[in-house]
């Protein structure tokens, strides 16, 4: 029974991988339909909370409203930490491979460490600063071929990476205090109303644009479903069954399944030199996933 409860929670993680990184090739698609970044992210934040809200009062397990104060700071979480996350990462991928983005954006691990060492006075061990160094070698690695990348987009995904840190930083604390499902359902509500504030108070030279053909609505659909709301949950399932260590370690397996689905779908060339640095991150990845205890993963949201 107990190995069976284990493949189960395998599955699950898997299941989240796989849906996270289909993300991109959904919101390609969507661009490809007339959308922009914030129309997408509008339909999908929007979707998302509505369908968090709806599992968390349907699903099993007595769960209360947390304090006003704490709302408010789930919230605010959503508005600024993942919302910000999501645009800068989503408008790099409108003139950007899929694949590129994602080695880049997975420096954020990096992030977390120094400013954790910074803030928290948290010192790295030997085996962290060893898979850091990896990682930067493979982002390094990544990006210094010609053709790979944009210097914008570049940017734009290691402001992604810094901004998804601050908000991984943060929310590890203000989720201590509530139920993962209600904790989520306040973030992704605080995103979509950020997306539609600015859809309110945008500019006229910078326009919100939504799909033109049904098809742009329906890969926004997917991407708020089975890349947002299915992940999401399978993710906190896998979690109780599998404990965190074992699903960051599972988890790894998200930007090659990444990468993949641009080759796929997208008909992204991934060079060898991109496979070459892929391998130092992932395998950063995978070394401090077993060698770091990860108590909070519960704000891994993408």
């Amino acid at each position: 029974m107990l190995k069976n409860q284990r493949l189960l929670g395998f599955a699950l993680v898997f299941l989240s991988s796989l849906g996270f990184s289909m993300a991109p090739t959904f919101s390609k698609r969507s661009y490809e339909s007339g959308a922009n970044t914030v129309g997408v992210l509008i339909v999908r934040f929007t979707v998302a909370s509505v369908l968090m809200l709806l599992i968390r009062q349907f699903s099993s397990g007595q769960r209360v409203w947390p304090q006003p104060r704490l709302m408010f700071e789930l919230f605010l979480l959503g508005a600024i930490g993942y919302s910000g996350a999501a645009f800068f990462y989503f408008t790099a991928i409108e003139n950007m491979s899929s694949g590129v983005s994602i080695v880049i954006w997975y420096i954020y691990p990096v992030f977390v460490v120094l400013i954790g060492w910074a803030v928290f006075k948290t010192k790295p061990k030997r085996q962290t600063i060893f898979s850091l160094v990896s990682a930067m070698i493979g982002v390094a690695i990544t990006v210094n071929q010609p053709g790979n990348a944009t210097t914008k987009g570049v940017i734009l995904i290691l402001l992604s990476s810094l901004t998804y840190t601050f908000y991984t930083l943060s929310g590890s604390r203000a989720f201590k205090k509530t139920d993962l499902y209600t904790g989520v359902t306040f973030v992704m509500a605080g995103a979509a109303a950020a997306f539609w504030l600015y859809w309110l108070l945008a500019p006229s030279s910078t326009p919100v644009l939504f799909p033109q053909h049904m098809a742009g609505w329906l890969w926004i659909g997917a991407l708020a479903t089975f890349s947002t709301v299915l992940s999401t949950s399978s993710l906190f399932a896998g979690l109780k069954i599998l404990g965190p260590n074992t699903t960051s370690v599972v988890n790894t397996v998200e930007p090659v399944l990444n990468i993949a689905a641009g080759i796929l779908f997208l008909n992204e060339v991934f060079s060898l030199q991109q496979g070459v640095g892929a391998v130092f991150v992932v395998g950063a990845l995978v070394y401090l996933g077993v060698h770091e205890t990860r108590s909070q993963p519960s704000a891994v949201l993408q």
